[in-house]
């Protein structure tokens, strides 16, 4: 590829040398400490040895469920302990998510926790983009689904009783919950940015996702 690697636009390897490792609580979250040494950005001398902590979440899916004859959006509304501890607003709305579980795939995840905490099933599901939210501190890959629901039956309360999940389910007009994101209603970071994704390519491939759908029937 031409030009420096200061010009290119595209996350670059780096040699970096984990020494050590260590978890210093484990909990609802691991919180662990490494020191380490990578490379200097364009030269290759080494920078370090350095401590860095971590908090390690996984793999996790997030959905975002689009009813195509009503031109909305099902978000969920729920305690979050940041917004509860940074904002007067502790009862949050964002997407349906979960976490990866061992021997699940992403795909399966996205499947289960749309029907967890929606009460819906996806008619087409597909993946869109992934992202990295914070990774200068969180060992967490996040992984975004465009999933095709019918909303008529859209549950009142969701959520797994065993894991204090209180999961109220909203049907949102498209332009309303967009609104609600331009005027800093709504502060989630997964909401926001898939609900940007969804402005610039959502409907169109809600459309195409939707072909398949039709296809698929027709094949049966």
């Amino acid at each position: 590829m031409s030009g420096h690697y200061r010009d290119q636009l595209r996350d670059q390897p780096l040699d970096v040398e984990f020494l050590c490792e260590e978890t210093v609580y484990s909990g609802f979250r691991d919180y662990s400490v490494a020191e380490l040494r990578h490379a200097r950005l364009g030269e290759g001398r080494p920078i370090g040895p350095m401590k860095r902590e971590f908090l390690t979440i996984g793999e996790v899916a997030i959905i975002i469920p689009y009813d195509p004859r009503r031109d909305s959006i099902v978000v969920i509304r729920q305690f979050r302990l940041g917004a509860a501890k940074l904002t007067p607003n502790g009862a949050a709305i964002e997407l349906p998510a979960g976490l990866v579980d061992p021997g699940e795939t992403a795909d399966e995840t996205a499947a289960r926790e749309l029907t967890e905490e929606t009460g819906l099933e996806a008619l087409a599901i597909e993946r869109c983009f992934s992202l990295l939210p914070s990774p200068g501190m969180l060992l967490e890959h996040a992984n975004f689904y465009l999933a095709i629901v019918d909303a008529s039956n859209l549950a009142y309360k969701a959520g797994e009783a065993d894991e204090h999940e209180d999961i109220h389910p909203i049907l949102a007009p498209v332009d309303d919950i967009l609104a609600a994101v331009d005027e800093g209603r709504v502060l989630n970071g997964f909401l926001i940015t898939g609900l940007h994704w969804f402005a610039r390519k959502g409907r169109a491939r809600a459309q195409a996702l939707q072909g398949t759908l039709f296809d698929d029937q027709e094949g049966t």
